[in-house]
């Protein structure tokens, strides 16, 4: 048991729950609900969950600064922010946290640190990876995350749909604020790990069963996007949570060059029946994606005319067919297949080269014929990864107990 980073955490646990103390006591007095109410007490949720020691380098930074409660509150969520955004497949699909944060409601913070960390051992050896996670985020589109309308590219090709819940499965069939999974189980029967655990079992099963039909109902989508993906990147399953945070980064920027196999994704959800001209958005929808397409032919034409190598000049005019072909879609709809092959075949081979103008540069960096810090390299460096400031500390501290 790493017992640092247990009195770290406790520690940082203690200033924000004397912290929510303080702004439940405001809400009394005032009938007013502090916003950073909700906030603290997410962040709490989050930290209380967490086994992978995620925020320890923060923590260290808010200890040594003597950092306010209210502060470490803001850092707290701003960096949960950033890692849902780094696992998001395309840019407006929502992170969704297979299990919630709110899992058992203020159960996390009302028992001992003890039950706390030896109930989250117990369920972590089950499979249960809780907090803000890698293994815990997966990207959906908003049709499958809460049944409501979208935003960008999902936005304009499925409109203002509404779900029916009760025939479509998503991942919120009950709502955020779930009082199934979120409602506050009493900690004065939880006395030992085991009893944790027990206690966050049934809810973990019930939200395992919602993730498996949101995913039923995502497989089509994925199924698009993951194979533009692997044929334009080389990178399988883009949506697996074994993706690393580069994998998905690079994953995302390629899909951003393909709004047409994006867009095509997303009609799977309507059966893959539906067309262009027939959207919910109407005219509307037709023109925007008209407007894109003319964009991308354009790009395409001009890409061509510049092109100082031949894939350089092929993916241009991919690109530009695509572009056409796209137009001529809001029509003709059965060409929109076409164009989202087109499309998907001009980005692989842009990706492709700039994947070999950068191993050129590493294997000049590698040669010393090129650096881009300074002289010429005169030996191979060796790669190493980097220690965190906790690990550090961490290994300070150790040196000193065995100088006593």
């Amino acid at each position: 048991m790493d017992t640092e980073w247990f009195e770290l955490k406790d520690w940082a646990l203690q200033i924000l729950q004397d912290y929510k103390a303080e702004l439940l006591e405001e809400f009394r007095a005032t009938k007013k609900r502090p916003s950073a109410l909700k906030k603290v007490d997410r962040f709490i949720n989050a930290l209380g969950v967490d086994t992978e020691q995620t925020y320890a380098d923060m923590l260290e930074t808010a200890r040594v600064k003597n950092m306010s409660a209210a502060e470490l509150a803001r850092k707290g969520r701003r960096m949960e922010e950033t890692i849902m955004d780094a696992f998001r497949v395309l840019p407006d699909d929502p992170a969704h946290h297979m299990y919630s944060l709110r899992t058992a409601g203020d159960l996390i913070q009302n028992v001992s640190s003890k039950v706390r960390e030896e109930g989250l051992q117990i369920l972590k050896d089950q499979g249960y990876d809780l907090g803000n996670v890698r293994r815990n985020l997966i990207s959906l589109a908003e049709y499958v995350h809460q049944g409501r309308p979208g935003r960008g590219l999902e936005y304009a090709t499925l409109g203002d749909v509404v779900v029916d819940k009760n025939k479509v499965a998503i991942a919120h069939p009950r709502g955020t604020g779930d009082p199934l999974i979120s409602k506050t189980i009493d900690a004065k029967n939880i006395k030992t790990g085991q009893d944790f655990a027990n206690a966050y079992l049934p809810l973990l099963q019930q939200q395992t069963q919602d993730v498996q039909g949101a995913l039923a109902t995502s497989a089509p989508r994925e199924a698009i996007l993951s194979k533009a993906v692997e044929e334009g990147t080389g990178i399988k399953n883009i949506f697996s949570t074994a993706r690393t945070i580069e994998e998905v980064k690079t994953g995302r920027q390629f899909l951003q060059t393909v709004p047409d196999v994006v867009r095509q994704s997303y009609l799977t959800f309507k059966g893959g029946k539906a067309v262009l001209g027939m959207l919910p958005m109407g005219a509307l929808a037709t023109a925007a994606f008209t407007a894109a397409d003319v964009a991308q032919a354009a790009q395409g034409v001009s890409s061509v005319q510049q092109a100082t190598s031949t894939p350089e000049a092929v993916a241009g005019g991919l690109e530009a067919a695509s572009g056409v072909l796209g137009v001529a879609a809001t029509k003709v709809p059965v060409l929109a297949g076409p164009a989202a092959v087109l499309g998907v075949t001009g980005g692989a081979i842009r990706m492709r080269m700039q994947r070999d103008i950068e191993r050129e540069q590493v294997q000049q960096v590698m040669a010393g014929e090129r650096s881009e810090y300074g002289p010429a390299v005169t030996q191979t460096p060796t790669l190493t990864r980097t220690k965190t400031n906790y690990e550090r500390n961490i290994q300070a501290r150790m040196k000193a107990r065995k100088r006593r």
